[in-house]
């Protein structure tokens, strides 16, 4: 077991001083990020600096990821969002000069390492297989959208709270499912994410850019934004309400963070910062508007009814988000003892719990954040397509030695409000925890 000081000593690779200046946002995550990755207002992948200024509108994926990722250290987005080998063929012709600083990140992508085994046999899985979303994957993302308009309007139709509450779930659903397709190269299901309060463009900085390459550690947006109330890294300074708090308040806060993530966009508009909004932040107005046009109600009325869906929606959103397979006292958070091998793909899947119940069928994987572990770590690939890389990750995990554990949903809903009140780090590297060993999926 190693010294306790020796586990106090990983926090990260560096503190990100932009971290705990309120409002936290995807605007200074990436502001950390240029100032402390060393990419010298270029784009950094491993230890060279590439000029891609040339590419940005011929990108495959989309323009605005390397928009918005300049100035910074991609190494992670890159290596994980290209299963095949042509982005790095491609890259050499934009060539600038080697770093003149070693990486922040302690991650590694050795050639023998577990994660560039793994991507060699997902390549090898998904050969010859078209590219994007299934039929099936794409049609439960429009019925999702289609329904949350349609019960809208039923909802103000008969002014019922309890149908504007389906309405809501229904928006919740759509929201986890269409975070499947704001990973993806841009279409316009991604657009559908913002039919909360949400913005499909914050979530790939905060979501894909941040929790999905550095999860429950200091640059995982996803544990800072909701810090102090909800505190999942063990800190033994946390206070008994700051432990137990979260059990009596979660419900509430849960349901006006929709409201709180339009503050965040808006916030910055009302200090005169126009360029902040984007057309596409206005497609939650397809709610109230469809009832006024549809069900023939006044503004006020739709307005209200809005508001409902949009609090139920959030409340719903966030017990599944919050339940998605990271937080858990034996799951490993920053502060923990960390594994000797570094690889990011061994990274991944210490921070993740695979949840049987939501592995059982497309629909349930895709409303409820399925097929977890393999979508860390290939966050581009379509839920539909994850299921033909379990046989590579059962193959890799037996050869590195490598398992992890499955829970059930309550186990997990119990684990993340244990993991608030665990305020000790644990000395035990997540390698020498006994744990499962990986199932089987097909």
């Amino acid at each position: 077991m190693p010294p306790q000081d020796e586990v106090e000593e990983f926090s990260l690779w560096w503190n990100p001083a932009l971290r705990e200046s309120p409002p936290k946002s995807a605007e200074l995550f990436l502001q950390d990020k240029q100032r402390d990755d060393g990419a010298e207002g270029l784009w950094r992948v491993h230890d060279s600096l590439y000029d891609l200024s040339s590419f940005v509108e011929n990108h495959p994926g989309g323009s605005e990821w390397l928009r918005l990722t300049k100035g910074t250290d991609v190494t992670e987005a890159f290596e994980s969002h290209h299963v095949t080998t042509a982005a790095s063929h491609m890259l050499a012709h934009f060539y600038v000069r080697p770093a003149t600083t070693e990486r922040n990140s302690p991650y590694t992508f050795r050639e023998n390492g577990f994660y560039k085994t793994i991507q060699k046999r997902a390549r090898e899985a998904l050969a010859g297989v078209p590219r994007g979303p299934t039929f099936s994957s794409a049609l439960i993302a429009d019925m999702l959208a289609l329904s949350i308009v349609v019960f809208s309007v039923l909802a103000a139709v008969n002014c019922s709270y309890s149908v504007g509450a389906l309405a809501g779930l229904l928006v919740a659903l759509n929201v986890v499912t269409a975070h499947n397709f704001l990973h993806q190269k841009d279409n316009f299901r991604m657009y559908y994410f913002n039919l909360s309060f949400m913005s499909f463009r914050d979530w790939r900085v905060g979501h894909a850019m941040s929790h999905h390459l550095f999860p429950n550690s200091l640059l995982d947006l996803d544990i800072s934004m909701f810090a102090p109330l909800f505190q999942f890294l063990p800190d033994p300074s946390k206070t008994w309400w700051g432990r137990y708090g979260p059990w009596i308040y979660s419900p509430l806060v849960y349901s006006f963070m929709f409201h709180g993530h339009m503050f965040l966009r808006l916030w910055p508009v009302v200090k005169g910062n126009i360029g902040n909004l984007h057309m596409d932040d206005a497609v939650p107005l397809v709610i109230p508007f469809s009832m006024m046009v549809c069900a023939g109600v006044g503004a006020a009325d739709a307005f209200w009814m809005w508001m409902w869906i949009t609090v139920t929606s959030s409340l719903f959103f966030h017990i599944i988000a919050f339940n998605g397979a990271h937080h858990h006292p034996e799951i490993f958070h920053e502060g923990d003892a960390p594994r000797a091998d570094r690889d990011w793909g061994l990274a991944q899947l210490d921070t993740v719990r695979e949840r049987p119940a939501v592995n059982s069928s497309l629909f349930a994987a895709l409303t409820n954040f399925g097929y977890h572990g393999l979508h860390h770590l290939f966050p581009a690939v379509d839920h539909s397509r994850l299921p033909l890389i379990y046989p590579a990750l059962q193959k890799t995990c037996e050869e590195f030695g490598v398992s992890f554990a499955e829970y059930s949903l309550l186990e997990m809903y119990k684990g993340q409000f244990q993991q608030i009140a665990r305020n000790k780090p644990n000395p035990i590297p997540p390698g020498q925890v006994i744990v499962e060993k990986i199932t089987h999926h097909t």
